[in-house]
């Protein structure tokens, strides 16, 4: 009987030892499982996250797919708008450079010769009509453009200011034999409306020379 209790107890121990020891072996499996994939989520996110901090490239000129308008509270918000509007030729922003109440513009002598029906009454919707045109010819290409040299502002009275520099205009259109820049100077008037936002009430237009005008694309795409 001793020899009998003696075995059943040492062979009670030794099986819960056993038991002990899978035990052991399945927790350590199932760790060994967990930082595994613990390790790999941490790889994973350390790939992803990368891309975050890589440098971009400078988008060219017209290349901007969301047009940036600013709330024009300076004459040279105006000016920058205007710019934006040209190199993505987004039609909105570039109704909402112009005055709503009053809109005036005046071609080069060139074009007012060579023309002088068509620029009778121009305004606001003749401006929106030229430049929508334009924007349909523009399907498809970029590298559109605007810049100014020689700038200057000059205020004239309590909310109004003048604009006067020389412009070079790209637009790269489909329409065969007509030119896809533009020189001159431009000058316009900037006034602010009651808001406290400046918009452009007056255009003035003059040709360099023979140079193909920005008045010239006008007449072009009307």
């Amino acid at each position: 009987m001793t020899i009998r209790s003696t075995y059943q107890k040492t062979g009670s121990a030794t099986c819960f030892a056993i038991k002990c020891d899978q035990m052991k072996s399945l927790f350590s499996l199932q760790n060994t499982h967990r930082v595994a994939i613990l390790g790999m989520t941490i790889i994973w996110l350390m790939m992803t996250s990368c891309s975050i901090f890589e440098t971009r490239e400078p988008e060219e000129p017209g290349s901007t797919t969301v047009p940036v308008f600013i709330q024009p509270y300076r004459p040279q918000d105006v000016v920058q708008n205007l710019i934006n509007a040209v190199r993505a030729v987004n039609v909105d922003n570039y109704r909402r450079c112009l005055s709503f109440e009053e809109f005036v513009y005046e071609p080069t002598s060139v074009a007012q010769s060579g023309n002088p029906d068509l620029w009778q009454g121009w305004g606001v919707l003749e401006e929106q009509t030229y430049f929508s045109n334009m924007s349909s010819e523009t399907e498809g290409l970029g590298g559109h453009d605007l810049t100014f040299e020689y700038e200057n502002y000059t205020p004239r009275q309590t909310g109004e200011e003048q604009f006067e520099a020389d412009y070079l205009i790209i637009i790269n259109h489909n329409r065969q034999g007509l030119p896809s820049e533009a020189r001159g100077r431009i000058r316009l008037f900037i006034d602010r409306d009651e808001d406290g936002q400046w918009s452009i009430h007056s255009w003035s237009d003059a040709s360099n020379g023979n140079d193909f005008s920005w008045s010239d694309f006008r007449v072009a795409f009307f």
